[in-house]
């Protein structure tokens, strides 16, 4: 069991991950803005929304304080280009909405084992 934090996500998205969360017994915390960088202290994985505006200043916090913490970014832009600009960023992974159950699995189990620190890429000036 996981202590999941949910920011910034489209309440159509976030009523999903709920569901899916749930019924593999995480804990969940939810928040549809991402100002308050402070609530994911005790945070095992962190999931935000949005566009780049949205989710970065809340992923440059999360970095700074947390770096190893997963931070998922869940959107409904599915190019390349943001997931790549995502990524690079410091972002664990990113996924396109909708999410699928066995999907939010799998990410969930993904990035909970990497356990390691994600550092932003040098050299994309795409945020």
């Amino acid at each position: 069991m996981a202590k999941v934090f949910l920011a910034g996500i489209d309440e159509s998205v976030v009523h999903g991950l709920q569901r899916a969360l749930t019924i593999e017994n995480h804990q969940i915390e939810h928040r549809s803005d991402t100002d308050r960088s402070d609530d994911f202290r005790d945070a095992d994985i962190v999931f935000a929304g949005g566009d780049a505006k949205q989710y970065l200043p809340l992923l440059l916090r999360v970095r700074q304080a947390q770096p190893a913490l997963p931070f998922i970014v869940v959107s409904r832009i599915p190019e390349t280009s943001e997931w790549l600009d995502a990524l690079e960023a410091g972002a664990t992974d990113y996924v396109a909405a909708p999410i699928e159950l066995r999907q939010i699995n799998w990410i969930m189990e993904a990035a909970l084992q990497r356990g390691r620190s994600v550092e932003p890429l040098k050299g994309r000036t795409g945020l």
